[in-house]
C-alpha cells in the first residue's frame, strides 16, 4: 500500500475515533438529562435539612460547596413555585 494511502487511512480513523467520542458524549449528555434529579424529588422537610446542615457547615470543599449551592438553588425553584419550604 502506497504511503499516502496508508496516512489517509490514519487521519481517516483518527478523524472517526473523534467524532464516535464526541456521538458517544452527546448520547451520554442526552440520556443523562433525560434522568430525573435527586434533588427535585427530596421532600421539603429534608431539603430544609440540608439547607440547614450547609448553612452551618465549616471547612467545604469545592464540591461540597456546589452541592450546598443546588440545595440553595432548589429552594429557590420551590419558593417560585409558591412553596416557601427554606428559611
Amino acid at each position: 500500500m502506497p504511503q499516502f494511502e496508508v496516512n489517509f487511512m490514519k487521519r481517516f480513523l483518527l478523524m472517526l475515533n473523534g467524532k464516535f467520542k464526541n456521538f458517544i458524549l452527546i448520547c451520554l449528555s442526552i440520556s443523562l438529562l433525560g434522568c430525573g434529579n435527586d434533588i427535585t424529588r427530596l421532600s421539603d422537610d429534608d431539603l430544609r435539612q440540608k439547607i440547614q446542615d450547609c448553612d452551618y457547615a465549616v471547612n467545604l470543599s469545592t464540591a461540597e460547596h456546589q452541592v450546598c449551592e443546588n440545595y440553595h438553588r432548589e429552594c429557590k425553584r420551590r419558593l417560585d413555585e409558591g412553596r416557601f419550604v427554606c428559611t
